[in-house]
């Protein structure tokens, strides 16, 4: 009777113990679970996964796999749903009470996830699609690409309209729809000529050059005055080379001045266009001295 007795109290600890698993280790399995149901119960189901997951690390019983696809589907994760419904039919009997359950549950998220796309509203008819690189479809597509849960990037390009590009993020079961909006290309009139920015390297040339002569107009005058104070008459070499000098320092100055001035509008009525042709000289009259720009457009 005792040995009978004792053969009940082992099946009875087999239906609460998996087979390798310690009996510290069932308590705590236990407690865990209990702690899982009571987060499922309360909408943590963050908390119930946690939970629930750490027991089956525990104690591997395939009911802990059907009450995770469950958290798991609450959460939106369906492909962790799909995954632990299949351990749990894998592992759990055929005959076990939640296997329909499971079966119908699992099949369901199948569906769902099949349905996981990225569709695309309007565009120009023969438009090129790439996702993430991959040319995928050409407009109009009216069926969703079918892609995994994920960001992706999608641009879509065709000939004489400007790139259309979007990021998208795709949940698992969800259609995210794109609409496409590609506004035509501006060709340049090849009659007209293009308006280039910048600043002209010519009228840059032109006002260094004019920098260059105030410099030397500056030498000179300061050479001119030097002699003009050597000189003790008005009529001796000092004199002369004094008047000569301040004549070249007049005519340096003027014409300096002059050019830095062109120089400085050149650089911006050519705004960088070399291909037009200028031509500028120094002007020096009776009356006058200064430099002459000739621009041909």
């Amino acid at each position: 009777m005792r040995n009978v007795m004792l053969l009940v109290a082992t099946l009875l600890l087999g239906a609460f113990v998996s087979p390798f698993v310690s009996d510290a280790s069932a308590q705590d399995a236990r407690e865990l679970f209990q702690r899982g149901r009571g987060a499922y119960e309360t909408g943590d189901f963050e908390g119930a996964v946690a939970a629930w997951q750490a027991a089956y690390e525990l104690d591997p019983r395939p009911l802990l796999q059907f009450n995770l696809a469950q958290a798991y589907e609450r959460l939106g994760r369906l492909q962790e749903s799909l995954e632990a419904y299949e351990r749990f039919l894998a592992a759990a009997p055929s005959d076990a009470d939640d296997v329909p359950a499971a079966r119908i549950r699992a099949a369901a998220i199948q569906q769902r996830l099949a349905r996981t796309g990225i569709v695309l509203r309007g565009g120009p008819d023969g438009a090129v699609v790439l996702i993430d690189g991959t040319e995928r479809a050409r407009l109009p597509r009216p069926d969703p690409i079918a892609v995994p849960p994920g960001s992706y990037r999608v641009l879509v390009h065709a000939e004489g309209y400007q790139p259309f590009e979007s990021v998208v993020a795709v949940t698992a079961g969800a259609q995210v729809e794109v609409t496409v909006q590609m506004s035509d290309q501006v060709v340049p009139d090849p009659t007209t000529p293009e308006e280039s920015g910048g600043v002209s390297t010519i009228g840059i040339a032109v006002a260094a050059g004019g920098g260059a002569l105030l410099v030397g107009g500056a030498v000179t005058g300061i050479l001119a005055l030097g002699a003009a104070g050597d000189a003790t008459t008005s009529e001796d070499s000092d004199a002369d080379r004094a008047r000569t000098l301040g004549l070249v320092t007049d005519i340096l100055l003027g014409v300096g001045a002059a050019a830095a001035l062109t120089g400085v509008v050149l650089m911006f009525v050519l705004g960088g266009d070399e291909d037009r042709a200028t031509a500028v000289a120094p002007m020096i009259g009776p009356d006058r001295v200064g430099v002459g720009a000739i621009h041909r457009f």
